[in-house]
């Protein structure tokens, strides 16, 4: 896409998140956001960070490489407005004032958001689809190094959490089978000493609605096929008995098979597998029905703000 200029309502946010970058152009008018452009590489900017805190320079090169890439392609879909938004890799990080610098020298200004900011825009970008407005409302965004969970009910937060559980994070080499139910117990244990206590006397809805890309996944992994129109993804509702058995498929599977799963990127073959299990443990634990995947989230939410 190419523009003869800046457009005053033409924006863009590039998400830098602990497994990829995202970069999400699109107008804004009256509160509706209408995508132009979106684009998805992965970086793994998280790659150690959770056990040493620190950044890999490799990574952090490679990171403002795709970054500077994804402004330019911004600008010359006409944005006026260009927003990098860092979130736990870059918050955990002791030196991410490397990643900041190498951003800098592109003329990128990173923006670290805390969990609290990360959660709050979430929720804005998903209350910006029509069926998801009001009403009570429960949403989960896993990444590659936390997961956000919120519940809602209006405009009433009833719940806003940042957990220290992410795909990259969980991540060990290449999960076989046999990793499987050491994982269920480790996010078993970490759901009942830091999920269930944040819950409390907290109502839940009974369906989830399931942000970034494993949901997004999963369902097209159900439906085998690579595309699927925004309108019916966002329409998709998986059971709990899908999720269930999507997962154990997945788990099931060698690596290279996964690889070439219809729906599936070759790329997230790997931490497709955590996040699964994490969507499972956390429907299990909550009583969640039905997840429903969808494409708004924190880039929606930051156009918004």
């Amino acid at each position: 896409m190419t523009a003869s200029g800046p457009n005053e309502n033409r924006r863009a946010v590039i998400d830098i998140g602990s497994n990829s970058v995202k970069l999400l152009v699109a107008d804004v008018v009256d509160g509706v956001v209408t995508p132009l452009v979106h684009e998805s590489e992965q970086t793994r900017l998280g790659r150690g960070v959770f056990e040493t805190g620190l950044l890999e320079q490799e990574a952090v090169l490679e990171t403002t490489r795709v970054a500077s890439h994804f402004a330019d392609r911004a600008r010359d879909a006409g944005a006026e407005e260009i927003r990098v938004l860092g979130t736990s890799a870059a918050r955990d990080a002791h030196n991410a004032v490397d990643l900041a610098r190498a951003l800098a020298a592109e003329n990128l200004a990173l923006e670290i958001l805390d969990g609290h900011a990360e959660a709050g825009l979430v929720l804005r970008g998903v209350r910006s689809h029509p069926d998801l407005a009001a009403g009570r409302l429960a949403l989960m965004d896993v990444g590659g190094g936390s997961t956000e969970l919120l519940v809602a009910d209006g405009q009433d937060l009833k719940l806003a959490r940042s957990f220290q559980l992410g795909t990259v994070r969980l991540l060990s080499g290449h999960p076989t089978a046999d990793d499987k139910a050491k994982l269920t117990d480790t996010l078993g244990s970490f759901l009942d000493e830091k999920l269930v206590p944040a819950l409390g006397r907290v109502s839940l809805p009974g369906m989830l609605v399931g942000t970034g890309g494993t949901p997004v996944f999963l369902a097209r992994v159900l439906k085998e096929t690579d595309n699927i129109a925004s309108a019916e993804l966002e329409s998709t509702r998986l059971s709990l008995s899908e999720v269930q058995t999507l997962n154990a498929r997945l788990w099931a599977m060698p690596l290279e098979q996964r690889r070439r799963l219809p729906g599936l990127p070759a790329n997230r073959a790997d931490v497709i597998l955590i996040g699964s299990a994490i969507y499972e443990a956390v429907m299990l634990r909550c009583g969640f029905a039905e997840l429903r995947p969808t494409l708004r989230g924190v880039r929606y939410g930051a156009l918004l703000a």
